[in-house]
């Protein structure tokens, strides 16, 4: 499964609901988003990102009743590997050693 970039305020967002474990409402989001995250986004900007991320299918929309939630459909793990990955050919070349030795200079 290829796994689209996110742009930064989308891995915000996509945190939020990752941190939430839960099938997260709208509400919810922009709490965290704010709270955590030191944003000031009002629902609307958040819900602009939260489509984004359904076209992505790193969400999926569900109805439940009059209440719409966010269901998770790729993990963070999975996208942290990735990104991971993604670093290491980008900034490493593939070199292991020389990425080992950054990593415990941090």
């Amino acid at each position: 499964m290829k796994i689209e970039k996110l742009t930064e305020a989308e891995e915000v967002v996509m945190k939020a609901v990752w941190d939430d474990c839960k099938e997260p409402v709208l509400s919810d989001i922009v709490e965290r988003v704010n709270g955590i995250y030191g944003k000031d986004w009002k629902p609307q900007t958040v819900s602009t990102f939260l489509a984004k991320l359904v076209r992505k299918n790193y969400l999926k929309l569900q109805r439940n009743g009059k209440i719409y939630t966010y269901k998770i459909l790729i993990r963070e793990d999975v996208y942290n590997k990735e990104q991971l990955k993604r670093l290491y050919i980008f900034l490493y070349k593939g070199n292991k050693e020389i990425m080992q030795q950054d990593m415990q200079e941090l």
